[in-house]
């Protein structure tokens, strides 16, 4: 009943949007510096109609490229638009832009406070909305060579300017895989241990943090991390934990009920064996979902997963891999209050 019910209810975070399909491509392996990086609108029940759309042009600051100027392209963070906004930015973490699409405007953030510490690293950044302050806003967490623990700072729009986080949060996400909603960020993360991973979650309104412990059955760490992989996907609106069984190709997808409390995770699906899928891109909706299918070479097509039919369709896109994701767009032509153009 929970499964079908989620799977069948309209959800409001999905009105009037579209999706873009983000493409990653590496000249060499494991060489970042020379990534490009493509971003296509989609249209179509199989994406028959892509539109390849154009960066914003902006020359990024030449202290973090060994190039004077870098168009080739950005990393978006998240799953999705934040009221029709995304966030961008280079693999050096410093050059980050609020971007619209629709209008094309965008706001080119300036350096934090933490850019000038010599011997910085910044590892995770996070895109939101502060529905209270009406307020987009962008966290990041990073370390200092001789100094302990992380530091979190957080960038205002309205004053455009970043400040230190207060908060005493010295878990660090696995990945950039990002997941917002409702005024909240999500990620993975681990726990005391390697050995359990927690839901990490940031308000923006009330520059909180919140974790939540996922239960031992939901996830498996009688392997390692090259026998299971663990996803975070938006699934009908719903926070989804995915382990994903490389070797088999089995998917166990369990379904977050309550922000903080470990035992509301249900699991919903055990897909598979289905060996040649490797792994999930993202959701769609209504029980859609995009799914990476194996190859011998670094190189695979996307299908789209029907999880109430079971049924699989190519789509006729191949992409790298790990390479590619999903994002999720509603389209917007409110101003980005502030913007300085």
């Amino acid at each position: 009943m929970y499964r079908n019910n989620l799977l069948t209810k309209d959800h409001s975070y999905y009105h009037d949007t579209s999706f873009l399909l983000h493409q990653t491509f590496s000249p060499f392996e494991g060489y970042y510096h020379d990534e490009t990086f493509d971003l296509y609108s989609l249209a179509g029940k199989r994406f028959e109609n892509r539109i390849k759309l154009d960066w914003p042009s902006v020359k990024l600051d030449p202290i973090y490229r060994d190039q004077t100027e870098y168009d080739s392209g950005f990393n978006i963070l998240g799953s999705g638009s934040v009221l029709g906004t995304l966030c961008l930015f280079c693999a050096s973490h410093v050059n980050i832009l609020l971007w619209n699409p629709s209008t094309m405007e965008f706001k080119h953030i300036p350096p934090s406070p933490l850019d000038s510490e010599p011997n910085c690293h910044v590892f995770h950044h996070a895109f939101g909305y502060d529905f209270v302050n009406n307020d987009y806003k962008v966290i990041r967490q990073g370390t200092v060579v001789d100094k302990t623990g992380y530091i979190w700072e957080i960038y205002s729009l309205r004053n455009n300017s970043w400040r230190k986080l207060d908060v005493d949060m010295q878990k660090s996400p696995m990945c950039e895989n990002q997941l917002y909603i409702d005024g909240l960020s999500h990620w993975l993360c681990y726990g005391e241990t390697h050995n359990e991973t927690h839901l990490l979650s940031f308000d923006w309104s009330n520059e909180v943090f919140l974790t939540t412990p996922i239960p031992s059955d939901m996830d498996d760490n009688r392997f390692d991390c090259n026998s299971v992989w663990r996803h975070l996907v938006l699934l009908d609106g719903s926070i989804a934990f995915i382990l994903n069984y490389i070797e088999t190709g089995t998917f166990h997808i369990s379904i977050l009920g309550e922000f903080g409390v470990k035992k509301s995770w249900i699991k919903i699906f055990i897909l598979g064996p289905l060996p040649y899928l490797e792994y999930p891109i993202g959701a769609g909706k209504k029980g859609d979902m995009l799914f990476r299918k194996k190859d011998d070479d670094n190189y695979g097509e996307l299908v789209w997963f029907d999880l109430n039919t079971q049924m699989i369709e190519d789509l006729g896109i191949t992409t790298e891999r790990f390479s590619c994701k999903i994002v999720i767009h509603k389209e917007s032509i409110i101003p980005l209050e502030g913007a300085n153009i």
